[in-house]
């Protein structure tokens, strides 16, 4: 990729206008159409379309995000664009230096990113791109026709394929390469076809039918005869259809009862109608609590992600912690409960629970890149591996918490422990500028309230650490 080119796309077949400024720092290329430059497939620095009929921007745009060797690569529009074509450019065309600035950086960035598999896959695909944006926020189109009111443009077209890109962003997102930013909507779904177009339709509670009407009732004291205003009313006078009685006094000789609804289809009166629920792309019926909700969100690249674009391998930055054969979350807490209850009952029994937890992982990535914070974290857990004893248990409740139970340590071999810790990290950052916050809390077996248990005293834990 040459980031001293710009590949022009025009419908015009004249040369497009660009400034001199930037004849002066950009090679340019001037083609008519994708399939015009597909055939010598100059891979420019970015990619610039000028302005022309909403079709031609759409097809190009389109064919650049689909192509295996560019889909990643800037580009951006001269004139107006579509709103949905907007979520998958790179905005209106720069000022030169700011253009080459930007080109620039992109090219840095693709230097830094590694790509373990040639045939890269469609998630490859999605981190690469994010990668060489840092800044860009996946956000959902809002469209009417579309089976659930928002889309992805950009997951529609990096997948290549007809599957439902929500069903892959449910995958990034449990995967944590992508995180939530802004909640945008929150809307019910089908539970059969997860469409939004759903239909809201009041019918009769005891036949379903859809033919029911609002109507007053009469309720007679007499014989206790419930039925409609109308069968009451004989030449402007009050006379209960069953027992003839004349009605002259509300709340002596009658009441209105709460059974203000009719149906005409079997005559059940009732004071509410049942909501169904149709949708319309599927035609399924449902009842209102049978919808499946789900949360619109932004999205963008997690710390994750980016530890992908930079080693290749889908690993968290915690990853090398995985080296002190941490155990199961439930079975910690297991064994901590255990513990607690043989020291209650065995005052000889001792043990302590260490807590550590990383404040500013996201920010270090930031500032010092994966690369180093990765060697500082691998050097930290070396030093820790080497404080731990056999009997000592790990785990992780987070990705930047980590727990530890220490059999047979009192008050003072937790103040030790937490002393040798301290002080390892210190010397680990010695000299650099940058730090790593790591917060500790420890606490005996015999500090801990008699009334508190494993799942109580961890949660006590984490929102002090937190």
């Amino acid at each position: 990729m040459s980031v001293r080119n710009l590949v022009v796309f025009s419908q015009s077949q004249n040369t497009p206008y660009l400034s001199a400024r930037y004849h002066d720092l950009f090679g340019i290329d001037h083609f008519n159409s994708y399939t015009d430059w597909a055939v010598k497939k100059i891979v420019p620095g970015a990619f610039v379309i000028e302005e022309g009929d909403e079709n031609y921007i759409t097809s190009t745009v389109d064919a650049i995000r689909k192509d295996q060797e560019v889909f990643d690569t800037l580009c951006f529009v001269m004139g107006s664009i579509n709103s949905f074509d907007s979520h998958l450019v790179d905005g209106q065309l720069l000022p030169p230096l700011d253009l080459q600035e930007e080109i620039n950086q992109v090219a840095d960035l693709r230097e830094s990113y590694k790509q373990v598999d040639n045939d890269i896959s469609k998630t490859g695909r999605l981190i690469k791109y994010l990668w060489l944006r840092p800044k860009f926020i996946l956000r959902p189109y809002h469209e009417w026709q579309c089976q659930r009111f928002y889309q992805y443009p950009l997951l529609d077209k990096l997948s290549y394929d007809a599957t439902d890109s929500y069903e892959w962003l449910l995958t990034l997102a449990n995967t944590k390469i992508l995180e939530p930013l802004v909640l945008i909507d929150r809307q019910r779904e089908c539970a059969f076809c997860r469409s939004s177009h759903l239909s809201f339709v009041d019918v009769c509670p005891n036949c379903r039918a859809i033919d029911i009407e609002i109507q007053p009732s009469l309720h007679c004291f007499t014989c206790g005869c419930v039925d409609i205003q109308e069968k009451f009313l004989h030449d402007g006078i009050l006379i209960c259809p069953k027992c003839s009685t004349q009605l002259r006094h509300i709340g002596s000789d009658y009441d209105r009862p709460i059974e203000n609804y009719g149906c005409q289809a079997c005559h059940q009166t009732f004071d509410e109608a049942e909501i169904l629920v149709r949708c319309a792309m599927c035609e399924k019926e449902m009842k209102p609590n049978d919808l499946v909700s789900n949360k619109i969100y932004s999205w963008q690249l997690s710390d994750k992600g980016r530890t992908v674009a930079v080693r290749g391998t889908e690993v968290d930055m915690l990853s090398s912690f995985d080296q002190l054969d941490f155990i199961s979350i439930d079975l910690f807490v297991h064994n901590l409960d255990w513990l607690l209850t043989s020291a209650r009952r065995y005052p000889s029994i001792t043990f302590s629970l260490f807590g550590i937890y990383f404040a500013n992982l996201p920010e270090l990535v930031e500032t010092m890149g994966h690369s180093r914070l990765l060697q500082m974290l691998e050097s930290f857990e070396q030093r820790l591996r080497n404080m731990l004893r056999t009997p000592d248990l790990s785990t992780r409740s987070s990705e930047n918490l980590l727990w530890l139970l220490l059999p047979n340590a009192d008050e003072e071999g937790l103040r030790g422990f937490q002393v040798r810790i301290e002080a390892n990290l210190e010397s680990i950052q010695e000299g650099s500028e940058y730090k790593l916050e790591a917060r500790f809390m420890g606490i005996a077996s015999s500090q801990v309230p008699s009334r508190e248990d494993a799942e109580l005293l961890l949660a006590r834990f984490r929102g002090e650490l937190l």
